[in-house]
């Protein structure tokens, strides 16, 4: 509904208005009407409105000036005038005003319906338009964040990431460039203690980011996870350090958040930013030995440290892996390589720091996924805190491990509901083109698979190969054929996709031990 204010110093006028015309039939609401020109200006300048129906003369401010006032707090407003005066300055000073109708009294019913009835499309259209403006900028965000949260992962050919480009331009203009990890810190202890608004405050913490690395012009930027960003630093390589120093600064001064942040290599292209992107990730772990809320840069300064957070990072990327794909012997060795290092801490308190890592690397995994705690475990983050009520290491492990497993069997679960859903339509596909010469690529192409994958598929989900499946669901149509007597064999084969029929009779025979005739015989 549009909304609209009546004014006129002529009760009776106004009141017909109100009165008389199908506000509701034609999608407007009255939420105002006047007969003091000054009491309507006081509403208008706290209200929004659309629409303003007004009388030109009337006593102590036209409704020319009111018209011009209203204009100046809503440029979009629609103006519709209602003059007793046949007065050219009138008529003159309304089209300057760009008024969407002048109507003189006594006013006809059916003409104001027709310019109001206007007045709503012009709405409409306009709506419709910053509808389509604000859709078009949120996709194409999306966009950019997708294919650039891609790139850093080394998930995009180069084919694709072209033709983006061609249709998209992200002004990534390089001789050389470095991939950064932004991590907001403490997000499970947010959670813990307060997981209603966290999400929330990590949405305005990273567009404020986001507005610093834009204001900068020092790169672009994408939303990795809940608690990442991802960015393509590409302005001076030597100013990097004191430039994300500054970011870490900025953002513990100016929010309520401190951030940690880690970068890669320099690297001379987009097709590199991966390897650069990879080695962010993998220091971003040094975060528990050597900090939060500082940047990590690529030569950390303990002896043997880097080493150990490039063995762990190992570890965790081949256990979240395996956790990922239903392998659950290796998140149980995984895990055991992960506790041979912390068997090596000097405190307990450390061992609860690195599992609550683990935890928090195991989240921004799921991320990837477009997973998290709650939508797989249906708990929030604030059970995390069952780690620091665990007395030993083993009870740790174990905690870890069965929610490892858990996970684990919900995704996988997922997956073959996804899996099953897909194999219903690949199975009714081909039903339908039983008569039709049908191999596994022509399928495969069709639902946009490979066809090794799709074996895999057919073999996981019927227990027999794409070929094995073909025959033995064109053998059971064949039996059913059979039994309607007037089809002939021939016809009976070439409806299930065999054109020759020695063939044909040939494989009914090795399937059912008994030829097609036979068969129609005892049928």
């Amino acid at each position: 509904m549009y909304r609209a204010v009546l004014v006129d110093d002529e009760n009776y006028d106004l009141e017909g208005l109100r009165c008389l015309i199908p506000w509701n039939e034609l999608g407007i609401e009255v939420v105002c009407s006047e007969n003091k020109p000054l009491a309507a200006l006081q509403y208008i300048e706290n209200h929004e409105i659309d629409l303003l129906i007004t009388d030109i003369k009337m006593p102590v401010i036209s409704g020319i000036e009111l018209s011009r006032k209203a204009i100046e707090l809503n440029p979009e407003l629609k103006t519709v005038f209602i003059s007793g005066y046949q007065d050219f300055q009138y008529a003159k000073q309304a089209l300057d005003l760009k008024a969407h109708g002048y109507i003189l009294k006594p006013v006809d019913d059916e003409e104001i319906v027709g310019v109001l009835r206007s007045a709503v499309a012009e709405l409409d259209n306009e709506r419709m338009r910053k509808a389509e403006d604000s859709s078009l900028i949120t996709s194409f965000d999306f966009i950019q964040n997708d294919v650039l949260q891609h790139l850093l992962e080394g998930s995009i050919d180069r084919e694709t990431l072209d033709a983006f480009l061609a249709c998209y331009p992200m002004d990534i203009v390089f001789s050389s460039a470095y991939a950064v990890l932004i991590e907001a810190d403490d997000v499970l202890l947010r959670l813990r203690e307060n997981p209603e608004t966290v999400n929330a405050e990590l949405d305005g913490l990273f567009h404020y980011i986001g507005g610093e690395i834009e204001a900068a012009g020092t790169g672009k930027w994408c939303r990795v996870n809940r608690s990442q960003i991802g960015m393509v630093y590409t302005a001076e390589p030597e100013l990097l350090e004191q430039w994300l120093e500054k970011l870490v600064e900025t953002v513990r001064e100016q929010t309520s958040y401190t951030i940690t942040v880690s970068y890669g290599a320099e690297v001379p292209d987009l097709e590199a930013l991966s390897v650069s992107f990879s080695q962010a990730k993998t220091y971003m772990n040094g975060k528990m030995f050597i900090g939060k809320n500082r940047v990590i840069p690529p030569s950390l300064s303990k002896p043997g440290m880097n080493k150990d957070i490039k063995d762990m990072s190992v570890v965790l990327d081949v256990m979240f892996g395996a956790m990922a794909n239903y392998r659950l012997i290796q998140i149980c060795d995984g895990i055991d390589e992960l506790f041979e290092v912390a068997a090596l801490f000097e405190h307990p308190v450390k061992v609860y720091h690195f599992s609550v890592h683990i935890a928090s690397r195991l989240e921004a995994y799921l991320g990837t996924l477009n997973e998290n705690y709650e939508s797989l475990l249906g708990w929030g983050i604030q059970q995390m805190d069952v780690i620091h009520h665990l007395d030993t290491v083993e009870d740790i492990k174990r905690w870890l491990r069965n929610t490892l497993f858990q996970i684990s069997e919900i995704l996988f679960m997922k997956k073959q509901h996804k899996n099953r859903r897909l194999m219903e339509h690949i199975e009714a596909y081909i039903q339908e083109r039983l008569a039709e010469n049908l191999t596994l690529r022509l399928v495969a192409d069709h639902f946009a698979y490979s066809p090794n994958h799709l074996g895999v598929l057919f073999k996981e989900h019927t227990g027999e190969s794409f070929n094995e499946y073909l025959v033995r669901i064109r053998m059971e149509k064949a039996i059913l054929l059979l039994g309607q007597h007037q089809y002939k064999i021939y016809e009976v084969a070439d409806r299930v996709g065999y054109r020759n029929i020695a063939y044909f009779s040939r494989q009914f025979r090795e399937y059912f031990n008994i030829t097609a005739a036979d068969y129609r015989k005892q049928s």
